[in-house]
């Protein structure tokens, strides 16, 4: 099967050696609001910024 049609997806995740598990958070109403914005002016699922935030806040605590 060709993939010269098929786009690469940047934003999938990468693999992990461990599984993944299900989580559930709340935040507050603006956050959310940002976060649909950024889904309708990227197209991107609300978990990939959501996670991307996530991990990028991750590195920012591992640099300090």
């Amino acid at each position: 099967m060709s993939s010269e049609k098929t786009p690469q997806i940047l934003s999938r995740a990468p693999k992990l050696d461990e599984p993944r598990r299900q989580v559930a958070f709340y935040l507050p109403k603006s956050e959310v609001d940002k976060i649909i914005a950024e889904m309708k002016r990227t197209n991107r699922s609300r978990s990939s910024i959501i996670g991307e935030r996530y991990y990028l806040g991750l590195q920012a605590q591992e640099k300090e």
